[in-house]
């Protein structure tokens, strides 16, 4: 594949997730996927995820962002088989509160679909909205 289908399957994925199409999002990673997400022990999305433990706690998401969340490509850079995205990322909480973070991801294809991912987000951020509940 080349470095311009990956970037475009990178704004793919992520528009899919932006407009709430998880099934058509989560069809695009591999099955043998390894997810990782910044935020040690202090937020429960952290840490190594396989795709059925990816898709789990990106439902859960859904219940923490009933609208959905969007994560806009603000900049792509490939190479290989991998992709560099940064991301501003948008959500209401349930209770009303903006949540707005900003995220940079490295994400790895193999036989087309997302294979491995590297999350970078402002996890303080993130703890004490998501976790703590302020803001």
């Amino acid at each position: 594949m080349t470095t311009q289908t990956n970037k475009r399957l990178v704004e793919e994925f992520f528009a899919k997730v932006s407009n709430n199409d998880l099934a058509g999002a989560f069809a695009m990673i591999h099955d043998d996927v390894a997810w990782w997400s910044a935020g040690g022990e202090h937020l429960p999305f952290s840490g190594v995820k396989n795709k059925s433990e990816f898709i789990e706690a990106m439902n859960a998401v859904g219940a923490i962002f009933p609208r959905g969340l969007k994560l806009v490509p603000t900049g792509l850079v490939a190479e290989d088989d991998r992709v560099a995205v940064e991301l501003a990322g948008h959500a209401v909480t349930a209770d009303g509160r903006n949540y707005d973070n900003l995220y940079h991801s490295v994400i790895a294809f193999k036989d087309g679909k997302i294979v491995a991912v590297k999350e970078y987000h402002d996890t303080l951020y993130a703890k004490i909205v998501l976790v703590d509940g302020q803001r």
